[in-house]
């Protein structure tokens, strides 16, 4: 009987071993991910992202801009540190004159860093070619809302 217990008890052991790498494993394999530089037009914006462009009609990196594009799956709390050291193309810190939701979630863009000051909000797969102008140039950072 104690040989039967400890056999069950061993094969349950192993099972909960296996379950909890599996569990691991997918939690390891699924990450965020910020993409600097998309390209242009709202068709760059990869499926499941946010994206932002620094002008109107979801153009960025143009001839003599300093400023671009960025694609992210996660929330940004800050935008001013996107960007390339010893390139061109600074960041994305009060740039933002077009955006597209490719999510199914709503997303929050905020005026100052960390989700704070005014809040320009936009549904689930809305594409906008120009922000309204109280908030063009100015979004700092941005969530799911």
């Amino acid at each position: 009987m104690v040989r039967k217990l400890a056999g069950k008890t061993a094969r349950l052991g192993l099972y909960a071993a296996a379950v909890a790498g599996v569990v691991l494993a997918t939690a390891n394999s699924a990450s965020a991910s910020t993409l600097l530089g998309i390209g242009q037009g709202a068709g760059a914006c990869p499926a499941q992202h946010v994206c932002l462009w620094s002008e109107n009609g979801f153009v960025g990196a143009t001839s003599g801009s300093k400023y671009g594009a960025i694609a992210s799956d996660q929330n940004i709390g800050d935008m001013g540190k996107l960007k390339r050291e010893g390139a061109l193309w600074d960041g994305m810190q009060d740039t933002a004159s077009s955006v597209v939701n490719n999510t199914g979630s709503g997303i929050c863009f905020y005026e100052h860093n960390w989700y704070g000051g005014l809040q320009f909000r936009i549904g689930p797969w809305e594409k906008w070619p120009s922000v309204p102008s109280w908030i063009n140039d100015r979004i700092s950072s941005f969530t799911y809302c």
